[in-house]
């Protein structure tokens, strides 16, 4: 749980650095690729239909890659959401379970291996986190750190921006102000937007595996505190 808590600190610090300009999305989206030292990244949503969405990818060949799995209807992160089971693989290896997926990449991408991570909410996959490397070789996190995050990354893209869905129908006035609190607070430490600073609180809430009131008393009561890289 500590490792979890570290985790994403660090992706909380390396959102906030991320280019001010660029939409929340995709400054989550490049964060996690930093922190897996992956070349590349893509967050896509509804894999297996024909609303399947891309929501960002960090440079041409990440969305190469999704524009491929969009077009063919295969391919790692289609297998990732459709089995809820993470997908490695070389380009190499891609051949033999998807051959024009794999043709096509490696004649239009310089990617030479893929990571597909479904981002999970309990037994539901939301979409897929999908990552390339030029070279073959790990990732920076182990399987268990890079899934970690893929799932908390569906926590804080939830579509539903209603901070008072999260507390329950039990959340009291007192919860409800604290969790703003929080939320403006967090926005002060890391100068990010409202909607970025919720998204940070619920991921925390994820990873700590507590109710959102719960993560926000504790920034309420300085017990938890996110700082930007550059504040040392």
């Amino acid at each position: 749980m500590a490792a979890h808590t570290e985790l994403l600190a660090r992706l909380a610090s390396a959102v906030a650095s991320a280019p001010e300009h660029e939409s929340f999305t995709w400054r989550l989206c490049e964060a996690t690729r930093r922190l897996l030292g992956a070349d590349g990244a893509s967050l896509t949503v509804d894999n297996a239909s024909t609303n399947r969405i891309t929501l960002c990818a960090t440079d041409e060949v990440a969305a190469r890659l999704e524009n491929l799995h969009d077009v063919l209807g295969e391919g790692p992160a289609t297998s990732a959401y459709l089995t809820g089971e993470p997908v490695v693989v070389t380009l190499a290896q891609a051949a033999e379970r998807w051959p024009v997926f794999a043709g096509s990449a490696t004649r239009q991408t310089d990617a030479g291996q893929i990571y597909a991570l479904p981002m999970r909410q309990g037994t539901a996959v939301q979409g897929v986190l999908t990552l390339y490397r030029r070279t073959a070789g790990p990732l920076t996190e182990d399987e268990a750190g890079a899934q970690f995050l893929a799932d908390a990354l569906a926590a804080a893209l939830l579509h539903d921006a209603d901070v008072l869905s999260d507390l329950g129908p039990g959340g009291s006035w007192s919860n409800r102000a604290q969790v703003h609190q929080a939320t403006g607070m967090v926005v002060a430490q890391l100068a990010v937007g409202v909607r970025d600073a919720l998204a940070i609180l619920r991921a925390h809430a994820f990873a700590l595996d507590q109710p959102l009131a719960q993560v926000a008393q504790a920034v309420v009561a300085r017990e938890l505190v996110f700082r930007r890289k550059d504040d040392g």
